[in-house]
């Protein structure tokens, strides 16, 4: 298996493996070299987000009090881009006419992001829901809204939103006094994941043929209040 932070620069030697007859799957990227590729829709993982948050602006805003509505992305990185464009995409798809984009900013790191949602509230003291592409964008936001509020005192019509599924994202959903609201995981906890990866070994070691489609997208969706608990048993 390889994870390349660079995917083309791993073609070669992964095309002299294929030839010795050398099975290879790549995590995350549709390369061309392989046997199959185990990947993300980022723009659908973007589009689920948006709609994810979508039900949460829904229930507290309308067209008369829109909520005000911050992207935390990373353009520079396309792969975070595609989650970018797909998070405003869910949003058009899944709101009411009760939203409006004020304000995008970056937030690969939560430092980074916390800095970034620290100006944005000053510059629009209304900013009451983040969306964003990462861990680091929910981090950031949260310790933002908690520096704001304070924990316990967070008003219940503000939330974050992203994607991700670290152990602090997961605790701060699981307190239920924080500004976490839910979060887009792929597949569940780490357990999960490690089961997905393992299932997907077997089907190439078992001579699954993948020649008319190498790229298995893996599965997302929501982490709320309802199934946390059971993702925090697997991680």
């Amino acid at each position: 298996m390889v994870h390349p932070a660079d995917a083309n620069s791993v073609e070669g030697i992964c095309s002299e493996a294929m030839e010795a007859d050398i099975k290879v799957m790549c995590w995350d990227d549709p390369m061309e070299n392989t046997t199959a590729n185990w990947v993300l829709d980022n723009t659908d993982l973007g589009r689920e987000i948006g709609r994810t948050a979508s039900e949460f602006i829904n229930e507290h805003y309308t067209e008369d009090e829109k909520a005000q509505v911050t992207v935390i992305g990373y353009p520079s990185t396309k792969v975070l881009l595609e989650r970018a464009d797909g998070i405003k995409e869910g949003l058009a798809d899944n709101c009411e006419d009760n939203y409006e984009i004020i304000a995008e900013v970056d937030g690969l790191e939560a430092p980074e992001a916390q800095t970034n949602v620290e100006t944005v509230m000053s510059a629009h003291p209304d900013a009451n829901v983040f969306v964003g592409v990462c861990a680091g964008a929910m981090i950031g936001s949260n310790e933002a809204l908690l520096a704001e509020f304070g924990k316990g005192s967070i008003p219940e019509n503000y939330g974050v939103i992203t994607t991700d599924v670290t152990l602090q994202q997961l605790d701060s959903l699981k307190a239920g006094n924080e500004a976490v609201r839910a979060i887009v995981g792929f597949e569940g906890s780490n357990e999960d994941t490690a089961k997905a990866c393992a299932d997907m070994f077997e089907r190439i070691l078992s001579g699954e043929d993948f020649s008319s489609d190498k790229n298995i997208y893996r599965e997302i969706g929501p982490i709320t209040m309802e199934n946390v608990d059971k993702v925090l048993e697997g991680m």
